[in-house]
């Protein structure tokens, strides 16, 4: 297999697994829905950092240390699991609350501390994500070309940067559509209670281990 034809085939199991629903996906649409489009894409600028975080030190050697140290890869598992069951929570005591404080006028300029705010929940999101920390030490690392030239693996690096920034910042766009944000509005705790709750169990199916 030719090196062009190793990008194009990882390119194709990463686009895949960003298109399956997890954390990720929940998180960005709604704070989309609800009208948070500039710290969207601060949790966007997160989300990518964290995955070329893990891209990196993949490509450093961590899928080997986790496979060689189980304590390691129980621990990545479990603070995935730790912050999912936290931010669902809180989506979850949002959709129960008995009363509701009147919404405030969104804010398209963030200050500092709110961009550094949403930018840290990206961050978080993506450096513990359950599903992208099972594919960066098992997929990504089983289709990378023993031996690549350095040119490939910074390559590498760049198309993974591309696609998530373009992927993340398509929900964004998406779910900021005024049709899906006057539904939301309507159905705003419903879906925070959905949303929270896939979260509360994809860190209870972490925690199990599955």
């Amino acid at each position: 297999m030719t090196y062009a034809s190793s990008l194009l085939l990882l390119a194709g199991i990463y686009l895949a697994v960003l298109a399956s629903p997890g954390p990720n996906f929940f998180i960005l649409s709604q704070m989309a829905l609800e009208g948070r489009r500039a710290e969207a894409r601060w949790v966007v600028l997160g989300l990518t950092t964290g995955s070329i975080v893990w891209v990196m030190v993949s490509l450093a050697g961590l899928s080997a240390l986790l496979a060689s140290h189980p304590w390691a890869a129980t621990a990545v598992r479990l603070l995935g699991a730790a912050y999912l069951l936290w931010y669902g929570a809180r989506l979850l005591l949002s959709a129960f609350a008995s009363a509701r404080a009147p919404r405030a006028a969104v804010r398209t300029l963030p200050g500092a501390a709110s961009r550094w705010s949403a930018y840290r929940t990206g961050l978080l999101t993506g450096l513990t994500n359950p599903k992208g920390a099972a594919f960066w030490t098992s997929a990504f690392a089983a289709v990378l070309p023993p031996g690549a030239p350095a040119w490939f693996l910074a390559a590498t690096v760049v198309l993974v940067a591309l696609l998530s920034l373009g992927w993340h910042l398509g929900i964004t766009l998406v779910f900021a559509l005024p049709a899906l944000r006057n539904r939301y509005l309507r159905l705003e705790r419903m879906v925070n209670g959905i949303a929270g709750g896939a979260l509360v169990l994809l860190g209870m199916q972490r925690i199990a281990g599955r």
